[in-house]
């Protein structure tokens, strides 16, 4: 089970400007938003990519996200979801809110094997002297940049640097400097971060992430979400169900479990699959085995299924294959 933070919802009707002080200090991404009842959540991201003035309401950021419930199947089925597009979700229990779960905790509590050159992503480099304007347009798409001063980087940049100046804001000005706003450069706000040459275990990249969100590797960027995206990549290949494949173990076995796994991985490129399932059965036991083998394909509310009988299983294999790639292709188009 993950851990929940207990973090005390904010008011609907509270000024953005002390809600983002309040994500500075607390160093979250997002917080349930109540009036008399629970109305959404709020995320820090969605404030500090626009020009806005401090008093601007909290009611014009609240995002309806999918809810964190207790049971075990549902809570992790519902993070998957809901993690793909949020940092924070919000945690209830028995419809009574009870605190927010990051997504680095939701990872922390996962047993993964990470490969850091394969969580790791390419960074944006900027230009210190460039303004908050560019800045905010490169978050509102990606979490971080890299800043440079005459290539080479001096800082990096993510919601939380402009955070930290956001708070100050009084009517599109800076105080106590009064620096107009299309004079704030990158260089203003640009924070040092912690980089790593050498790959390191789960456990000492999670504590990494909590104290500073994100870590350069390599000249590339890791996050929460860069190692979430990576374990949906592989988790949203589809394991095929097999069915009556009582078959000996070999290599002549593992070849036919090979080839009808790279086949469903193949159809998940083509098709998204609800369902992929093989059925082997033994019409004749006695002297040459005579095999009938099915293969079942559920997508879209479409069943695409073929059939083929024969003597030789590996023969019957790509046979199947090409049944059902001629019924994916018309189901395609």
């Amino acid at each position: 089970m993950f851990q929940i933070k207990k973090i005390r919802p904010v008011d609907i009707n509270e000024d953005i400007g002390r809600i983002v002080f309040k994500m500075y200090e607390s160093k979250i991404e997002g917080m349930p938003v109540f009036s008399d009842h629970y109305e959404g959540m709020i995320y820090l991201k969605d404030i500090v990519v626009r020009n806005l003035d401090i008093s601007t309401k909290v009611r014009v950021f609240v995002k309806k996200v999918p809810k964190l419930t207790d049971g075990e199947n549902q809570i992790y089925n519902l993070a998957n979801k809901g993690f793909k597009d949020y940092d924070v979700l919000p945690f209830f229990v028995n419809n009574e809110y009870i605190g927010v779960v990051s997504l680095l905790d939701y990872l922390s509590s996962l047993d993964l094997k990470m490969d850091l050159d394969k969580v790791a992503i390419d960074a944006r480099i900027i230009d210190q002297n460039e303004t908050i304007g560019v800045a905010r347009n490169i978050l509102n798409k990606e979490e971080v940049f890299l800043v440079s001063d005459k290539n080479e980087i001096v800082g990096a940049v993510n919601c939380f640097s402009l955070a930290r100046i956001i708070s100050t804001k009084r009517d599109r000005i800076f105080t106590p400097d009064k620096i107009e706003e299309d004079e704030i450069k990158i260089k203003d706000f640009a924070e040092d971060f912690v980089k790593i040459e050498e790959k390191i275990g789960k456990d000492k990249l999670i504590e990494l992430l909590r104290e500073n969100k994100y870590i350069v590797y390599k000249n590339k960027i890791i996050t929460p979400k860069t190692i979430f995206r990576n374990l949906i990549k592989f988790e949203e290949y589809m394991k095929p169900e097999f069915s009556g494949f009582e078959l000996t173990e070999g290599v002549y076995t593992d070849v036919i479990y090979k080839e009808l796994n790279n086949f469903a991985k193949k159809v998940q490129k083509i098709i998204k699959p609800e369902k992929i399932k093989f059925h082997l059965k033994k019409l004749k036991k006695t002297g040459k085995t005579l095999y009938e083998l099915n293969g079942r394909i559920i997508a879209g509310g479409r069943i695409i299924n073929a059939n083929v009988t024969g003597y030789g299983l590996m023969d019957l294999v790509q046979e199947l294959i090409d049944k059902l790639e001629v019924q994916i292709i018309k189901a395609k188009h």
